[in-house]
Order: C-alpha cells, then structure tokens, then sequence
C-alpha cells in the first residue's frame, strides 16, 4: 500500500466550510467557498485559475450542462456560465441557504438541501419543485438514486431517510447521527453516496461506512480500516463503480475495492484538517479531489489498484454479487467434461443446463414443457446465433406501502430547538427567549405589562427546551439527561409569605415530559406515556388523566385545557388529530367529549391555544385560523387565511393571539420563514378576521361575509353572558353591525328581483323589529305581496320572542326553586318581589297614561297582535285571517314615520364606502354576578324615560275587551284599491280624478270582458294596461277632462289636521270598542312589549 500518493494542497479559498466538484469530462476541478468565490482549476497545478464573485459566501456547488450551480448566502440555488461566470438563471430558492446539490445521472434532476429543513427535487425538464417535508432540523446532505426512484437524505435531527421521488412518502428512516441544531455544529457532514448500480445506499456512521441493501434497507456490508481513529464525515463512489472514498474529521482518506472491500490506500493530511469536500474525477484517471475547512484543495492520483477485479470479469462479478450464487466460483462450471465438446469448439449449453439443475437430462429438455415446445425452441436456438444468451425476467418488486409521519409534540408560540436563539413561547402574558451558544445558555423572560412582574434572566443549566408563562407562575422542562430524570421546574411569583417561589418534581423513571400549559391557579405536564399530569401552582398534585393518544400540544386560558392528539395514521398523508376541553376547577366542561380538528391537506398543526374570550382556536401550516363553532355540536369553522395577506410564497404568518371581541388575530409576519427572528424584535400585526366564503370580492359575497363573522360574535356573547361576563355593550354593538348587514343583503335582494331571498333573509334576523324595517322598505317600493309575505315573517318572529321570554322566566324560577332555599322559600320571595313590583308601578301609573297605553296599543297593530296573544292565546292559524287594516297608511299628513324607516335604509346605502365598524370594547367580568329578570331592567330603562313616553299597561287586559285575532300585514282579498294620498305640505287640499280614473269609468265593462278574472282592487291595474294602448287624441280628451274637472278647496292647516284625525278616530273606533282617548306620543316598541311581556295574569 502506498504511502506517497496525497499531493501537497493548495490555497483555494478563506478558512472556513469548502465544496469541490469535477467537470464532466473530469478537465476543470470548481470549488466554492466562504469568501464568496467559485474558482475553476484546470488541475491542482494551474497557477492561472478562474475566479468568479457570485455571493458574499458560498456553501454548496454542483456541474450541470456547462455550467456550475451553487448554494449562495441569499438562500438561492443559483446557475452561472463556465467561461464568464454570470448568473444564468436560478434553479430553485429555500427560506434558509442550502448545505448541498446533487445532479442526477441523466441530469434531469437537481436535488438541494436545505437549512429550512426543506429538500427540494428540481425537474429541469418540466422546471418544477417537489418539496420533501419530514425533517426536524437542517438537512446535511441529499443523494438521488442512479435509477431516479429514491431519493437519501441526513439531516441534524439524527436521521437518515429515504423517500419515494414520485410518491414522496418516507420509505425507510434510521435514527442513527448525533443531533444537533445546526450544520455549522455538526459532528459529520454525513454526506451519502449510491453504488453504481443503485443496489446498495452508503451512508458513513461513526467510524464506518454502512451498505444499506436496496428496498430491504437492511445493512448488508460495513467497511472500516485500522487506521481510521474519527468520525468518517464524507463517501464518495467512483464513476467506474469499483472504488468508494471515505474521509474523516481528522483529515484521514481511505479508498476501499467497492467488490472484494479491501482497503487500497489510507492517507492523512499532515495538519489533520477535517475534509468538508470530496469527488472523484469522471474520467478514466484515477484521481480524487478534496478539499478541507481551512479552504485547501488537494488531490490523490495513481494508487495502487491490484485488488481490483479486473475490468473484463467487472460484470460476471457483479451479478455473481447480486444474483448471490457464484460466490467466487467460475462460470462455466469446471466440473463440465471439455471432451464433450464438438469439432467446432462450442460448449454445450444442454448439458452445462442439466449439470447445473436446469433440465431434466441431457439434451436440455426444460422442466415442466412438452417435448413439442422443447423441439421448438431447440430449433429456434439453431437458427438464432444469440440463443445461447440465457434472459432472465426480473420479478416485479411487491409495491411498498408507507404511513405517513406523525407530527412530533411541540409548544404553541416556539420556534425550532435547533436554533441557538429561539422564542420558547410567545403569547398573551409575554415572551420567553433561549440562548444556546459556546459562551452562555440562558433564559429571558419579558412582560407585555411590566406591572405584572419585572422581566427575569436564567441560567438554563438543566437544559430547559419547554416553557410556557402565565400571571401567576413561569413554568420550565426538560428532557431526560444520562444523569438526571425529566423534571418540571415553576418560577410561582407571588408566593404566600416567605415561601420559596421556585419548586421543581421530576418525572418517573423512562417517562419525558413534551408538553406543559399553565392557567389560572393550575398547570399541566403531558409525557409520553400519555399521562397528563395536574399540578397547582404552589406544587400539589391534583390529579392524573390519561390521555387516548400521542400528545401533540396544549393550550390553558384561565380554568380551560386544551390537549390535541393523535388519534391514528391520517390517509394520503395527512395527520388525524382530535382535541378535548376540560373545565379544571369543577365546571361546565366545553368539549369533554373529543373532537377531530380540521387541517389542510397534508399540512401539520401550527398553532393552538384559545381566544381573548375563551373560545379554542387552531392554525395549520397551510396558513388556515380554525374557531370552534360551538352552536354545530363542537365542530370548527375557518375564520381566517393568513395567504391572503402575504406577498412571497415562502412568508407565513406566526399566530400569538385572537381576540373575537376586536374580530382580529394577532400575528407576526416572518418573511421567507415559519418562524419570527428573535433580534431584532419583530413587529406585531392585527390581521381582521374574514370568513372564506365565496365571492369575497362582490357586494353580496362582504355582506353575508358580515353576517356569518358578526353571528360568531354574538354566538360567543351568549355564552358569556351565561358566565357572568359584562357583555351587554359589545353585544348592542355586534347586533347593530348585524343589522346593518341583513338589511343591506335584504335591499339587495329587492333590487335585484330576488324576492324569494329577500323573505329567507327576514327569516334569519334577530328579531321582528328589523322585519319591520324591511317591511317599510318593500313598501316604499311597492312590492305589496313581499310586505304581505314579510308581515307573516314578522308575527312569527314576535311569537317566537314571546315564548322565549316565557322559558327564561320558568328557568328564572327553576334556579329559584333549586338555589333560592329550603321549603321552596327562594320561589315565594321571587313572587313576591314580582308583586311588589308591580303594585309600585300601579300605584304610579296615571288614569291618563293607562288610556294613552290603550290608544297606542290599537294604533300599533304588533303591539296589539301581542296583546291578543296574551290575552286569548290563539291558534297560529288565526293570525293569517282577513283584515282591512293597512299598516302602511299614513297617521298625520306631517307625520314622518314611514319616511323615516326607509331614511335609515337609504343611509345605510349611502354610507357603505364609508362605513365605520363600531369598536368592540374587551369584556369586563361582573363584580357581582346577580339573576335579575327582564321584567326589571326593563321597568329601570322605563323610569329613565321622559314620563311622557313611559309605558305601564298593568290593566291592559281588563280595559281591552277580546278581539278577533288577525294578520295586521295580511292583505284583504275584498279590499278595494285606496288611492295613495299625497302629503299635505301646502295649504290647498286639492281633490280630483286622474285621466285614467275617468277613462275607466266610461269603459269598465270592456276591461271586466278583457280582463274576467281580475278583481274589483286589479281593475285599476289592468286598465292600465289597456289604456297606455289607445289613440293619442283619447288620452289628450281624458287628460284634459281630469284638468278641468279639479276643483281647489282652500282650507288651512289646522282644518286639514283636525279632518284628518277625525277620519284615524273613525277608524279606530271601527276597529277597537273602546272610548277614544287623548292622543299620547308613542314610545319605542320595546317598551311597548314590556307592558305585556311581563304580566302577572
């Protein structure tokens, strides 16, 4: 073995990480390096290289066509030209620079590692990515299949893998490196290598390099040498396939005979620098290239090769290897008879056959054919002059089916464990930092309110990777060490007395903590022995719940705990998660029944934690926020898609918090990564919330967009309000913004022609109230039927209101009976509450005010439809029945309350550029939380009121004798057609009859016989039709009739008002038995509803 054969190296490129690559036709050796160059050498002895600037630094390069890729700082795999060296395209960009490019054999394919933890196999052909995602920390290096199936990796996380190139699933994976967090920090390069013909993987472990069998993936050879005393980093095969080449950490290079594994030549540099680069010259010369970390390009030339197999028996050997049955033996087989043989010295391939087991005697018959077949072929073999060749089919390879990867646990709020400079959580209360360097291993914590606690500074010498920061504790984990167990350490800051403020438990034994969450008074540890263990904040240990599955995170907000786990293998490479919610201090738990989580297609969960308000929410990494929607049964619905607001497709966004309230999510923006920088401090965003429903972009698409986001709000107040929260403002607010929206969808509708969406979209208001405002807008557009239609809509949105109000009450009691005291005594002081009530309001109620009640009770025809309902109860199909009342006409010609209705939905048109959301303001938990009726808190809104606006109809129910329940919005099938009566703004009331009112009179027996099937009220309307029909010269007579025929009659204001009300007082006479009464202002329709909402009888 020689010793001489290591040429002195040369200056090649500043002290630090080198790669080296051959040309093609092996003529120019091109390496690259810290300084930021590519150099190209035409051989170790060219004092004339070429030098190209490409990047500040350079950590990666590869031959491709004529030209060279490499790896730059700006995280791009860039191609430039040989001769001039300038850019020529770029191959493919990582969020973090690449570490290593492989080129395949047919040079289709570029593979590139990168520090993102990304591979990326580039299709030169289609000029297309495919992502590999699985690795949990930097990938070191990358090596493509000589037959383009398999792609190998290694990477910092400690594992090598293999993965299908066109499937992308992860066919094999080895836990078998030293983990690290960093390529720089890495004890080996790992750097693998494929066998010519693609049959074994080589991948160097320790001090060793392992021959994995291909598709077993079982270790089939293991190749060291005696002077190899370090880790061997880099493996490189040599073209011609008969050589591998190891090199070590400590500069030692050992060539082996891929066939016989025998060791060729063993060198060391003489500064026992480590080798970052290795390659083999392509062409027939036998030299290898390297280069090490101080920039030093060397080579190896002319070893010895007399172990080699010789290149003519290369192929028998290599399938004596593969197909395993010469085992060095000799083909033909020696044992033959030579002087068998025939005069034209040919062997006879029948009898080599029938000594070797292939045929049944000596004439080569074939086992299981007839002798026919047999004579066929035996003369097919005379006429061919390849017959002798024997062809071998090669079994179809079983397809291999492999599950996806399961996500491993993680902290909501952290960035990677491999970073030196992290974030361990980043929530509502603060931030915790780590730093992991050479130097310092410590932790920061920061406050958002410094009033809480000043910030602190730790050493982490336990090694803490796990934190998670609350107002009353910090609490810290860690892994396992060889010396010490899991341990759970807590940081409680406001102590009782001269207690100690940190305490710590460690875990049994084989048992690690991968999760913790604290809330209030309370936290939690996950281990993977599924154990998820309660503690209280000063250190006792309250309970132990196992857990179904593989923790995947949690989350606490206050008294809530949310755990996520894996509930099995997802299809198609998706993960299949569920989540519980538990109440920890004895409540209502939300979801103590599991429930899956929603995730994009292969996309693994990003965030996980709670709202402001409570409420659990999720992020996937596919950029999607999930909010569960409590009123379907704990399923989720998508209140967000954080792609929308980025630009590049490798920015993301990285979730700190969601408030429901403020309908935003609280986000930081990491451009060309998953994870915010940790200095300098990233800037917090405020993303609004918007529900992904279809057509965002059209008018219809942002309202209904509205109503489902604002319907969420609401859906949360509720419960909130049930928990004793102060949400009555926020609440108002949500409502009005809802409002607003329907009723824009339903003005919508109607100038669309869309009647049949205008009635659904009245049926999914809140309440009739809103009904009523579009009931005034479809009259002001004259659509009768759809006022006719809403006006059914309204009545059984107002009994629906009174039943609920009716089931509040009876629960008000229940909660008496149940908590009010022994002996039903909690229910007999609510009764007489109730009735002391009541007296004091009928011993302040005025005979005026009681009659003024009445009046306004027959005038507002809801109003008395609900006290119908009080008083007699009636079927539903009562309230359909016939009635003459025209909810539309006018009270006073200066009244302005219909005008004033269709106003506000003629704002709301105007001001929709313009609109303003109101603020919702947080919510304020109640200082006391007190059960009052509805009953009450109306009879305080009512005592603010001016006294004459108040509303007390105690003795409605005696002063109102029984009406016939009936449909105030029911339109009367023998009801003539009223004229629409002009507003009376002058002082001359003016009566006449139109032209075509004339024209009618003279030829209403033609229209009956034209028109037979139309009522007395669609008379007007079909003659119409048939007036706009006749000659111009009729119309011009009829016009001028209708002129002359006026007749002016002066009256002045004061007449015209007093007629006018002696008219309403005849109507309402008709309509009610009652007295006429003096005219009182009307109160608000609430106020009305209280006076019978409430009624004792």
């Amino acid at each position: 073995m020689s010793s001489k054969k290591m040429r002195p190296t040369r200056y090649a490129h500043y002290e630090g990480h080198t790669d080296i690559c051959y040309t093609d036709d092996g003529k120019y050796i091109i390496t690259c390096g810290t300084d930021g160059e590519v150099r190209v050498f035409e051989g170790l002895d060219d004092d004339d290289c070429k030098t190209h600037l490409v990047a500040e630094s350079a950590h990666a390069i590869a031959y491709k066509d004529g030209r060279f890729l490499v790896a730059t700082d700006s995280n791009l795999v860039q191609a430039f030209t040989m001769d001039e060296g300038t850019p020529d395209g770029i191959i493919t960009r990582f969020t973090a620079p690449a570490t290593h490019i492989v080129v395949s054999k047919d040079n289709k394919l570029v593979v590139c590692a990168g520090s993102d933890m990304l591979i990326k196999v580039h299709n030169a052909v289609a000029y297309k990515d495919t992502i590999l995602t699985g690795h949990q920390a930097p990938v070191l290096s990358v090596a493509i299949d000589p037959k383009g199936e398999y792609v190998a990796s290694s990477s910092c996380d400690g594992s090598v893998r293999v993965w299908m190139q066109k499937l992308l699933p992860v066919i094999a994976s080895w836990a078998i490196l030293p983990k690290t967090n960093n390529v720089s920090t890495s004890r080996t390069l790992c750097r693998l290598s494929w066998s010519k013909d693609g049959r074994f993987l080589c991948v160097p472990i320790d001090q060793e390099i392992r021959f994995y069998e291909r598709d077993s993936w079982e270790i089939k050879h293991r190749l060291t040498d005696s002077s190899i005393k370090q880790t061997i980093s880099v493996v490189a095969v040599s073209k011609c396939g008969k050589f591998i080449a190891g090199a070590c950490m400590d500069g030692v290079i050992v060539i082996w005979n891929m066939f016989n594994q025998q060791t060729i030549l063993s060198e060391q540099h003489p500064k026992s620098l480590p080798i970052s680069g290795l390659a083999w010259n392509p062409s027939e010369k036998k030299e290898v290239g390297f280069v090490n970390v101080d920039g030093q390009l060397g080579t190896i030339e002319n070893f010895d090769d007399a172990h080699a197999i010789p290149e003519d028996n290369d192929g028998a050997h290599q399938n004596g290897m593969v197909n395993g049955m010469s085992n060095g033996e000799d083909f033909p087989p020696l044992d033959v008879d030579m002087n068998e043989v025939d005069d034209e010295d040919e062997f006879s391939i029948s009898k080599i056959k029938s000594k070797l087991g292939f045929a049944d005697d000596e004439e080569g018959t074939y086992i299981g054919l007839s002798a026919e077949d047999n004579l066929d072929i035996a003369s097919k073999a005379k006429e061919d002059e390849t017959s002798s060749v024997i062809s071998k089919t090669e079994p179809t390879p079983a397809p291999v089916f492999q599950l996806p990867e399961v996500q491993k646990p993680f902290q909501p709020g952290m960035s990677p464990e491999f970073l030196n400079d992290r974030y361990m959580v980043w929530n509502n209360v603060g931030i915790v930092r780590q730093y992991s360097s050479e130097d310092e291993n410590s932790i920061d914590v920061e406050f958002h309110d410094t009033s809480v606690h000043h910030a602190l500074h730790l050493n982490n010498n336990a090694g803490h990777t796990m934190a998670t920061l609350s107002n009353e504790a910090l609490a810290l984990a860690c892994e396992s060490q060889e010396d010490q167990p899991s341990k759970l350490v807590v940081q409680n800051f406001a102590p009782f007395g001269n207690s100690s403020k940190e305490w710590h438990v460690d875990m049994p034994a084989e048992e690690e903590i991968v999760a913790i969450c604290i809330g209030t008074g309370w936290l939690a540890a996950a281990t993977d022995k599924r154990n998820l263990r309660v503690f209280s904040t000063s250190g006792i240990q309250r309970d132990i719940i196992n857990i179904p599955g593989e923790v995947v995170c949690l989350a606490a907000a206050e008294d809530q705990l949310m755990f996520i786990y894996h509930t099995g293998m997802g299809a198609s490479g998706d993960q299949s998660m569920a989540a519980a919610v538990l109440h920890m201090n004895g409540g209502k738990h939300l979801a103590p029944m599991s429930c899956h989580i929603p995730l994009s297609p292969r996309s693994f969960l990003a965030w996980a934690g709670f709202s402001d308000e409570g409420t659990p929410v999720i992020m996937d990494s596919a950029g999607m926020v999930h909010i569960m929607h409590l009123k379907y049964g704990l399923n989720w619905t998508s209140i967000l898609n954080t792609k929308n607001h980025t630009r590049g497709k490798s920015d993301h966004y990285f979730v700190v918090g969601v408030s429901e309230t403020q309908s935003n999510v609280r986000c930081i923006l990491c451009k060309g990564s998953r994870y915010p920088p940790v200095l300098p401090k990233p800037h917090v965003s405020l993303l609004s919330m918007q529900v992904p429903i279809c057509e965002l972009e059209t008018e219809k698409g942002g309202l209904e967009e509205k109503m489902i986001r604002t319907s969420l709000q609401l859906n949360t107040f509720d419960r909130l309000n049930g928990l004793g929260f102060e949400v009555d403002q926020s609440k108002n607010e949500a409502e009005k913004i809802l409002k607003e929206a329907m009723i824009k969808l339903f003005a919508l509708a109607c100038r669309t022609e869309r009647e049949s969406r205008a009635v659904e979209i009245c049926q999914l208001m809140p309440s009739y109230h809103t009904v009523q405002l579009a009931i005034k807008y479809a009259g002001k557009l004259h659509r009768l039927q759809l006022a006719e239609r809403l006006g059914e809509v309204a009545s059984a949105k107002m009994e629906e209101e009174i039943e609920k109000e009716s089931r509040e009450r009876n629960r008000i009691a229940d909660d008496f009976h149940l908590y009010g005291g022994g002996g039903g005594g909690g229910m007999r002081r609510y009764q007489q509450q109730v009735s002391d009530e009541e007296e004091e309001e009928e011993e302040t109620k005025t005979p005026q005010e009681e009659g003024s009640e009445e009046q306004e009770t027959c005038d507002n025809p809801l109003l008395a439809a609900a006290v119908r309902k009080e008083v007699s109860t009636p079927k539903a199909s009562l309230l359909i029945s016939p009635s003459t009342k025209n909810p539309f006409k006018k009270n006073t010609p200066g009244s302005q309350s219909n005008k004033r209705g269709i106003d506000i939905i003629d704002q709301f048109r105007k001001a929709q550029k313009k609109e303003h959301t109101p603020v919702l303001r947080p919510l304020v938990k109640k200082p006391q939380s007190k059960q009052t009726t509805l009953k009450k808190k109306l009879v305080e809104d009512d005592a603010k009121t001016p006294s004459g606006k108040e509303n007390k109809s105690e003795n409605l129910q005696e002063s109102t004798s029984p009406v016939k329940s009936i449909n105030p919005f029911k339109k009367s099938e023998d009801a003539t057609p009223q004229p629409v009566k002009p507003n009376l703004t002058s002082e001359i009331h003016v009566k006449k009859k139109s032209a075509l009112q004339l024209w009618l009179a003279d030829n209403e027996e033609e229209v009956k016989l034209k028109f037979p099937e139309a009522a007395e009220g669609e008379l007007l309307a079909k003659a119409a039709l048939v007036f706009k029909d006749v000659d111009n010269d009729v119309k011009q007579k009829y016009k001028s009739m209708a002129a002359t025929s006026s007749t002016p009659i002066p009256t002045t204001p004061s007449e015209s008002t007093s007629s006018n009300e002696a008219k309403k007082r005849k109507v309402d006479e008709s309509d009610s038995q009652d007295s006429p009464v003096d005219k009182k202002p009307k109160g608000s329709g609430v106020q009305k509803l209280a006076a019978f909402a409430f009624n004792k009888s």
